[in-house]
């Protein structure tokens, strides 16, 4: 049996242990989503426990249809687009997450992730520069190793949208890092070590997650 249908059966049954260690599974993958889409640790901490508790609202309700997974990053992504246009300045405008970055809702506002590294930190501001779908994506791709299969079954979005927001989004992300380089060589030295500057920004997530450590659930 998938563990996480084990831990939720417990977690219904009353074992509110069963449920801190499901949550535990999945808390460092929802804490790494909302990080770079928010401007402070305190607004990805409160998405973080509002998904949480959204999830133990609803566990209830959950039938098996699909993974766990994907039914905690489908409640992740309803309250981050609630976030983002309760936090939009237009509130009355329909928002299209196609053309909207994160930079586009608070323009001097900066990530709340800081690396020590400019090249990791250039990746970082990059791309909360590029349309929130394709960023969505490009970091599930880059920070989670996901696959455009795998993150169509996580969004349950079709595969060949995935793929082509993956491609447009690299191509923005490379169009982005060229306008915040500071000189050819910073450009050169973040473009050919992409994979490497995102494990070392992935590393720093988990140490700060890990600190924070999983929300708690209720009965």
């Amino acid at each position: 049996m998938d563990p996480d249908w084990e831990l939720l059966s417990a977690w219904r049954s009353g074992d509110r242990g069963a449920g801190e260690r499901l949550v535990k599974r999945h808390f460092g993958a929802i804490a790494r989503f909302f990080r770079n889409k928010v401007s402070s640790e305190h607004d990805a901490a409160d998405l973080v426990s509002q998904t949480f508790l959204e999830c133990t609202k609803a566990k209830d309700g959950f039938r098996g249809e699909t993974s766990f997974k994907r039914f905690v990053f489908a409640i992740a992504l309803n309250v981050l687009r609630l976030y983002i246009r309760t936090k939009h300045k237009r509130q009355g405008e329909a928002l299209d997450f196609g053309a909207l970055c994160v930079k586009d809702l608070a323009p001097s506002s900066m990530s709340s992730i800081v690396m020590r590294r400019r090249e990791a930190q250039l990746l970082v501001l990059a791309l909360r520069e590029i349309p929130l779908d394709q960023q969505i994506v490009l970091e599930l791709n880059i920070f989670e190793g996901l696959s455009g299969r795998e993150i169509s079954e996580l969004l349950s979005v079709p595969e060949g949208t995935v793929r082509g927001r993956l491609r447009l989004g690299k191509e923005q992300l490379r169009a982005r890092l060229a306008e915040l380089a500071r000189s050819p060589a910073e450009l050169q030295a973040t473009l050919t070590d992409l994979e490497g500057w995102a494990a070392s920004i992935r590393r720093a997530l988990d140490r700060d997650d890990g600190d924070a450590g999983p929300a708690a659930t209720g009965s």
